[in-house]
């Protein structure tokens, strides 16, 4: 039977299909609670997507603990905040629900899904849970994850413990840092600007999150300086021949404040990032689906899923994306 509706022993089911599941699933579930990795045994090579935001985590809904017991197994594991769906496809089979990967899921709700074999509702399962892979989390995401996780209580969150649950006071930090465009081009600096920038290096030094293994860069800016520590960079780099180079995400870790050198008002802003190569602007724009024009103007960039997107193109790996 290619289509079957599953209202009792959903759980016990699932995992079942996950333990003796030969190859690598692909699965899409909002809350990925504590004791998830024990009820979801993912091999390795799957991918997993949660919402990881930060309210979530901090709510308890999501366990970063756990989603680095798979990691550590080989698991990859994304994050959509907007991430409502429960879909896994295990082999040839999807089942499509209600039911998060909790306790409480598995112990006290109603829920209900449809397990089905047909290839082309598993094939569109899969393709979905692949559309959702923009932000990847790794060993220091979940980190830093871990670090405002807050275990759940009272029923009504996944993993909650039955007791009165605590009101906290709302976060008002953003899921994702701010993100520029830069448009730069190889310049020398003046004999001051140099020694501005050398003494800016040795300020910000104690600001570096990656000192040993991440690149260091910065760039000189002469109008109103818009960056600040934190925010994230896109540098659009002309060099010498013309050739325009889209570099990777990078952190901005310091910013000198404005001084006058000259005849004009100097700020110097420094930034570290995975060394990764960088990508022509031509393959960056075609892989967007967008003219070259859009992305050869300094600004920021606000549109959620352009961002996405972006980020996904040049690789980025969500080390920068969780850090407040």
């Amino acid at each position: 039977m290619p289509t079957e509706f599953l209202s009792d022993g959903i759980w016990p089911e699932i995992t079942r299909a996950v333990r003796a599941a030969q190859r690598p699933c692909h699965v899409a579930v909002a809350y990925f609670s504590e004791g998830a990795s024990r009820q979801l045994p993912l091999l390795a090579g799957s991918r997993l997507v949660v919402n990881a935001s930060e309210s979530v985590v901090k709510r308890g809904e999501t366990c970063p603990a756990d989603l680095n017991k798979l990691h550590n197994r080989g698991v990859r594991i994304f994050s959509e905040p907007k991430l409502h769906a429960k879909v896994f496809v295990v082999g040839k089979t999807a089942f499509i629900g209600s039911a998060n990967v909790s306790r409480n899921s598995a112990n006290y709700w109603k829920e209900a899904v449809v397990r089905t074999t047909d290839p082309g509702v598993v094939k569109a399962a899969r393709e979905f849970v692949e559309s959702l892979h923009y932000i990847e989390l790794g060993p220091e995401a979940l980190e830093q994850l871990n670090k405002i996780y807050q275990p759940p209580t009272g029923f009504g969150v996944p993993g909650g413990t039955g007791s009165k649950r605590t009101p906290r006071k709302k976060s008002n930090n953003p899921t994702l840092p701010r993100l520029f465009l830069a448009q730069l081009q190889d310049v020398d600096y003046s004999e001051e600007e140099q020694e501005c920038s050398d003494q800016g290096f040795e300020a910000g030094k104690k600001y570096r999150k990656h000192p040993r293994s991440w690149i260091q860069e910065e760039f000189i800016w002469t109008r109103k300086n818009p960056y600040q520590r934190g925010d994230v960079i896109i540098q659009v780099y002309e060099d010498n021949k013309k050739k325009v180079l889209v570099t990777p995400p990078a952190t901005v870790y310091h910013v000198e404040p404005p001084q006058k050198i000259g005849r004009r008002q100097v700020s110097f802003v420094y930034l570290e990032r995975p060394d990764r190569r960088r990508k022509p602007l031509r393959s960056v724009a075609e892989a967007l689906g967008c003219p070259m024009k859009d992305l050869r103007k300094d600004q920021q960039i606000k549109n959620r899923d352009f961002t996405m997107n972006l980020l996904d193109v040049l690789g980025e790996d969500a080390s920068l994306l969780t850090r407040s």
